[in-house]
């Protein structure tokens, strides 16, 4: 959105900000009614603040640089050009993965 750089519309700039954190505070609120409207409520949300906000932007390179197997996952979910495919899973999520395999798939049952 180029027009969004232009000096006149800071009160449309403030106006995404404002709707994005008020997506994503809606989301969790959201998220225990049937069906997915939680998860697809904070990434919108997610985006808006970050196109719009530049201290947003400081925050998620500061804590990509810090945790970048995560980094590499909201970059990806956010479809940033260099991500075109899908990184693999961080060590926390294969870990939790590995918690709740199945280990009695291979057995024959009784």
């Amino acid at each position: 959105m180029p027009a969004l750089k232009q000096p006149g519309n800071r009160s449309l700039q403030w106006a995404l900000i404002i709707l994005g954190w008020f997506l994503m505070i809606l989301a969790p609120l959201i998220g225990w009614l049937p069906g997915p409207g939680g998860l697809v409520l904070f990434p919108i949300g997610l985006a808006l603040v970050l196109k719009n906000s530049l201290w947003a932007k400081r925050q998620y390179a500061r804590h990509s640089k810090r945790h970048p197997e995560y980094g590499e996952w909201a970059n990806w979910a956010m479809r940033r050009k260099r991500f075109k495919t899908r990184p693999p899973l961080p060590p926390l999520k294969r870990d939790l993965l590995r918690l709740f395999r199945r280990d009695d798939r291979r057995q024959k049952l009784p």
